[in-house]
């Protein structure tokens, strides 16, 4: 039976993540991608919310924040862990892509689908006006408790 570990990415900073959610006892590793930061320039307060983002998603739970190259920290997190099978949200992002491909060279990969905000079918609209009037009450909708915090007893 694999030992699976959840990848956590800067487009899956949630407690909700659906990696995390199908893998609620395994451990789990964010990684800030050191190519990326040197080239992206982030400020200090758009690294101080990921971070913070980060450490509220994985709160709980085993688990490391990491910096450096992605894929080398998450097969090294990987073999620290027994995990012979990286669990990780979806994402469009190219580089995500390029990771999976390489990532899976080594372990296995399952790439898990968060929930749609919205039911979207009908063609890419030309202007957000026309698609926000379609889908604003559907996406406005509370889909479920919230967390703890905000929950009226």
């Amino acid at each position: 039976m694999p030992t699976p570990i959840v990848w956590l990415h800067g487009d899956s900073l949630s407690p909700y993540d659906a990696a995390l959610v199908a893998h609620p006892a395994a451990p789990a590793v964010f990684v800030f991608d050191e190519p990326l930061l040197k080239q992206a320039r982030l400020s200090f307060k758009r690294l101080m919310f990921i971070y913070e983002s980060a450490i509220e998603a994985l709160e709980g739970r085993t688990h490391e924040l990491r910096r450096g190259v992605v894929v080398d920290e998450v097969l090294d997190f990987c073999r620290a862990h027994g995990g012979d099978e990286v669990h990780v949200s979806a994402s469009v992002s190219p580089r995500f892509a390029t990771y999976l491909g390489l990532l899976r060279g080594n372990v296995r990969v399952v790439v898990h689908s968060p929930p749609p905000l919205v039911g979207w079918s009908d063609a890419a609209p030309r202007r957000f006006s026309h698609f926000w009037r379609k889908v604003e009450a559907e996406a406005l909708r509370p889909t479920g408790d919230g967390p703890p915090e905000l929950r009226e007893e």
